[in-house]
């Protein structure tokens, strides 16, 4: 049995990230209705649209629909208006939103990565900012509105009627920063792209042209970085006068950049890949889509599947996979009072790292689960840290770390916020035991530990569910639990080049090109949330017990992608050039009065080219061809500040956004409007501001964030629930198996 068996949905002509949505909910057996959706790609209805059915608006009855969804982009939405349906839950995806100062104005995936402040992190400092991979804005909206709409799903019945649940575009891209909005808050620095390189933690960490194609390789830790300088024979880089530690070729990259590249030039892709992950250094080939339908690892996993429509074409199969089903047991969900949220009862051991296994486990605590942090020991680093990394990082407050930083970090701090915290010292046979005896009294248990770690530790699938034989384990390696690169080290930056995503990036003179943030990251957070919340709906209505979710990164990633690998098929692979679109009659970034100011447009028609010419008083024989329009306009651009231009752009229909900067999120009054941000008071840092999920639900709203746990913060909390005596948790503090700071 399928587990959306039983639910019928309609998606009403719309956006790509409607349909983004829809084919979730036709991947998990959803019945699934289309009406229209003109407004996508022949290649992106051949992929999203699959498996559903068309239909016209006569002929649904909403009487027996459970979910309607409605898109647009990029227009706002116009909601249908429908007669009084109780029980129906409304997913409504729109670019700025159904509410706010800016719902009124119109978006083009440019537009969200400007106006979301992704794409100011995109390109080279001295030329403009790139959008990032096309229509990723849409895929992380119909994620978003997936997930809160299977979380009114599974609240309706206790609520008994539906509710709406609103997606905006821009307020889904503020949310899915990683670093940008802490290094705001916390020390005031603006956060920049910095080059053909991930704008995050740790150098080298992008892509490098080999003999024969370009890798991507990610140096974060310093064992990782000093493994890659002995093989490589830069050693004699860590005695340049600016490198005290690894973490500064953070802030010198150039130092490594070239010596490196050199280095990489006369060996091949294989060669390097292998090497280094031999090393435990993540590297992995960059491909484009058309190359992915030959990857080794997705070949060997069988990911892809024939085209409906065209069986000589392949597409991405679903971004996770449901193994190992028993009948429920008296340790299945059994759902508490609404009123705590969706999924209040529902109790979450989360053992992941970094950021996309966190998000996850965040998303799963806002909508009502209780979430409990297993962190290792040493999870949020040493004792005592060096100034370059407080310096390479920003994390701190103030650029203080204080007495005690582990508690300071705030990149621990945003995706913990309202979790608990057990520090557990994993690698002992006494905290091995531990957790076993943990396991039966939670309902999940996640980690995106590589898929040698949990057998290693002794708790493979069939041992977690000898233990626990109803418990949803979520499991979300790099690159799944089998294939040739199973054992690979992955991180986001380096799956993302290896999925497609920076062959989907650069300059017209340019590519391939590294993104902003590690995209993937998110896209698998939020397809693991999706799956969990499937299988709680499954399990409630379909009697369905444990089950392992395997959801690989790699392939959540792909899937995202989807309609690339298709097009790529038939037409040959997208050639990216700078910030234009094939779509659209033009589309730019040009630079506005003041610092780094940016504006990005999108004209769509040539009513919409007349409007804007007429607006500026321009000679429409300028705009005969891309090159003269981008002129015309830079010298437009160059005389006015980004944010009023986009005002008055706006008022006359066409799609724009100044590119913003974290300082101009944390002040725009759109966001204000939406009630995008919130603020706790964070332990041993003062008040705290952080995007809020964005997810609205008009009738189990999201439980209010609370403070991130200090480490090690709820160990007595949380082995006395599951039955620890009194001496036994002592005998633990007292071993050093629990912890409430990092070892020395």
């Amino acid at each position: 049995m399928m587990p959306l068996q039983g639910l019928t949905v309609v998606a009403v002509a719309g956006s790509m990230a409607g349909a983004y949505c829809a084919k979730m909910f036709a991947d998990g057996g959803a019945h699934v209705l289309t009406v229209g959706h003109s407004q996508l790609s022949d290649h992106q209805q051949a992929y999203l649209l699959a498996d559903t059915q068309p239909a016209t608006l006569t002929e649904v009855d909403f009487a027996n629909v459970d979910v309607l969804i409605e898109s647009s982009a990029p227009l706002p939405l116009a909601p249908l208006l429908l007669d009084d349906q109780p029980h129906l839950v409304r997913v409504q995806i729109s670019p700025f939103g159904m509410h706010g100062t800016r719902s009124h104005w119109k978006g083009t995936d440019l537009v969200d990565y400007a106006a979301g402040g992704h794409a100011y992190l995109y390109g080279d400092p001295k030329r403009e900012p790139l959008r990032g991979p096309p229509d990723q804005p849409s895929v992380a909206s119909g994620l978003y509105g997936f997930v809160g709409a299977m979380a009114a799903i599974v609240a309706r019945p206790r609520l008994g009627h539906g509710q709406t649940v609103e997606i905006s575009h821009v307020q889904v891209m503020v949310a899915l920063h990683q670093v940008t909005l802490l290094r705001w808050f916390m020390t005031g620095d603006v956060f920049c792209r910095m080059g053909n390189r991930y704008t995050g933690q740790g150098q080298p960490n992008g892509p490098y042209p080999c003999s024969d194609g370009w890798v991507s390789i990610v140096g974060v830790t310093q064992q990782q970085v000093e493994g890659l300088l002995a093989v490589t024979g830069l050693l004699h880089l860590l005695d340049h006068p600016d490198i005290d530690s690894t973490m500064d070729f953070q802030s010198h990259p150039q130092l490594l950049d070239e010596p490196l590249t050199e280095w990489l030039s006369s060996r091949s892709v294989a060669e390097v890949v292998d090497l280094f992950q031999a090393m435990r250094i993540p590297a992995a080939p960059l491909l484009n889509p058309l190359e992915l339908v030959d990857d080794p690892q997705l070949i060997d996993r069988a990911f892809f599947r024939p085209l409906e429509s065209d069986a000589s074409v392949r597409a991405p199969g679903p971004p996770f996979t449901f193994t190992h089903r028993q009948n429920p047991g008296p340790g299945a969900w059994q759902p508490g009072d609404v009123q705590g949220g969706p999924l209040a009862g529902l109790r979450v051991l989360d053992l992941a790292r970094v950021w996309a296994g966190p998000l996850c486990g965040r998303i799963l605590r806002d909508l009502g689960a209780e979430v409990v942090w297993v962190e290792a020991p040493w999870h949020r680093g040493p004792k005592t840290v060096p100034p370059s990394m407080v310096e390479a990082t920003r994390y701190f407050p103030n650029d203080d770390p204080g007495e005690r930083q582990w508690n300071r970090n705030t990149h621990f701090v945003k995706y913990a916020l309202g979790k608990q915290s057990l520090a557990l010292d994993l690698q002992t046979e006494t905290g091995q035991a531990t957790l076993a005896r943990l396991v039966p009294h939670f309902h999940v248990l996640l980690e995106n530990f590589s898929s040698r770690v949990m057998p290693q530790l002794g708790f493979d699938e069939e041992s977690l569910h000898a233990l626990n034989p109803d418990l949803i384990y979520l499991t979300m390696p790099g690159y799944g639990r089998s294939g040739p690169a199973e054992h690979w080290l992955a991180y986001g930056s380096s799956v993302d080049s290896h999925a497609g995503l920076s062959a989907l990036i650069g300059y017209h003179d340019q590519t391939p090109w590294k993104g902003g943030i590690a995209w993937p990251d998110p896209i698998a957070g939020l397809h693991a949330a999706s799956a969990v919340l499937i299988h709680l709906w499954a399990g409630l209505t379909h009697g369905l017990g444990g089950v392992t979710i395997e959801a690989a990164q790699f392939e959540s990633t792909v899937a995202a992608v989807g309609d690339r690998v298709v097009e790529a098929q038939v037409d040959g692979p997208f050639q990216p050039c700078g910030n234009r679109d094939p779509r659209y009659l033009f589309q730019g970034v040009y630079r506005c009065t003041g610092d780094d100011n940016w504006i990005a447009l999108s004209v769509l028609d040539e009513r919409m080219l007349s409007a804007l010419f007429e607006l500026f008083e321009l000679d429409l024989s300028l705009a005969s061809d891309h090159d003269q329009f981008d002129c015309a306009f830079t010298a437009v651009a160059a005389e006015r500040d980004a944010d009023q231009l986009a005002v008055v752009l706006q008022a006359v229909g066409v799609p724009a956004a100044k590119v913003a900067k974290a300082p101009d999120l944390a002040s725009d009054s759109h966001l204000q409007s939406r009630n995008v941000w919130a603020t706790v008071d964070q332990t041993e840092i003062g008040p705290f501001t952080t995007p809020v999920t964005p997810i609205g639900l008009s009738a189990t709203p999201l439980l209010d964030l609370g403070p991130a746990p200090t480490l090690g913060q709820h160990n007595q909390q949380t082995l006395h629930a599951a039955g620890f005596s009194p001496s036994e948790i002592s005998e633990l503090v007292e071993s050093g198996i629990v912890v409430t700071e990092p070892p020395s």
